[in-house]
């Protein structure tokens, strides 16, 4: 194991990722300190992906999330908005401030802050309504009978209401939900990334190490565990994150990935019982007489 520990760490990180049995003879050469290198690495190439593929997103469809809301547009209030602009994150221009109401539900233009709102954003409610949609002079307040609501800023862009229709709108609340809630997006999905990529070693480094006390294996402690479950995962990572970048799916990415792994523990595992049953042959003898007098 010295000769091998002499070896780059990139080098040994490539040698261990490129084989199940790379995964057993490089296990006990790695520190903590590089394992969790190691780890890092791997979990920033799975967010990649998700990186590039938000970096491109130009909308996000609220109506995933806030069905009811979005199904109250009609062509009456598209019609209202008409004359309307937003300059500079307000909203000017216009006749009137106008309204919709259909039993628990509002469309309105609020160019005064006439409705009060009420709870904090994400679970943001209108008084007096479950489904409201209302454009104020410096924000876009939103919120569905499922309890969510968000009150969205114009930010900096511009944009003209001239003949405007329901699907001008709902484009609209959509570009404009995900310029302000873009980086809240991408933090869930580091963070489930992150979470999912630590479970399953864990759950691998714990699996091996418990094998230890049946003797399947000779696995010497949990940072030899640890180690081949963090480099199992590093081709299923690469290839993950390769097509990923071709066409991003979350859950393919993730699917890809901790199916890779799992293959990789049972090969490299398979590997560490065919070794240790060869080594326990060789001290008992073997199967032949021959290899006694050896």
């Amino acid at each position: 194991m010295k000769n091998l520990q002499k070896e780059s760490f990139m080098i040994r990180c490539l040698k261990a990722a490129a084989s199940p049995s790379g995964v057993c003879r490089y296990g006990n050469t790695f520190s903590w300190l590089q394992l969790c290198f190691l780890f890092m690495f791997l979990t920033a190439c799975l967010m990649a992906p998700i990186t590039v593929s938000f970096m491109k997103m130009d909308r996000f469809s609220v109506t995933s999330f806030m069905p009811s809301a979005i199904q109250k547009l009609n062509h009456q209030f598209a019609d209202q908005l008409q004359g309307y602009q937003i300059r500079n994150g307000k909203l000017t221009g216009g006749k009137s401030s106008d309204r919709i109401e259909e039993g628990e539900s509002l469309l309105a233009i609020d160019m005064k802050h006439q409705y009060q709102t009420s709870g904090e954003n994400g679970r943001l409610k209108v008084t007096g309504y479950d489904n409201a949609i209302v454009f104020q002079s410096d924000q876009l307040v939103i919120t569905d009978q499922n309890g969510t609501g968000f009150s969205v800023g114009y930010a900096k862009m511009d944009a003209e209401f001239k003949k405007p229709n329901v699907h001008d709108i709902e484009a609209l609340i959509d570009t404009l939900w995900l310029a302000q809630y873009k980086p809240m997006i991408m933090m869930l999905a580091y963070a489930v990334i992150f979470v999912i990529q630590l479970f399953v070693t864990a759950v691998l480094a714990g699996g091996l190490w418990i094998t230890k006390i049946s003797n399947m294996i000779s696995i010497a402690s949990y940072k030899e565990a640890a180690s081949a479950a963090v480099c199992a995962s590093a081709l299923p990572a690469f290839a993950a994150a390769v097509i990923g970048m071709v066409h991003f799916n979350l859950i393919t990415v993730l699917m890809i990935h901790s199916c890779g792994v799992t293959l990789m523990i049972s090969f490299a595992f398979r590997y560490l019982t065919k070794t240790r049953r060869d080594h326990g042959n060789l001290h008992s003898g073997g199967n032949y007489d021959k290899s006694a007098v050896i």
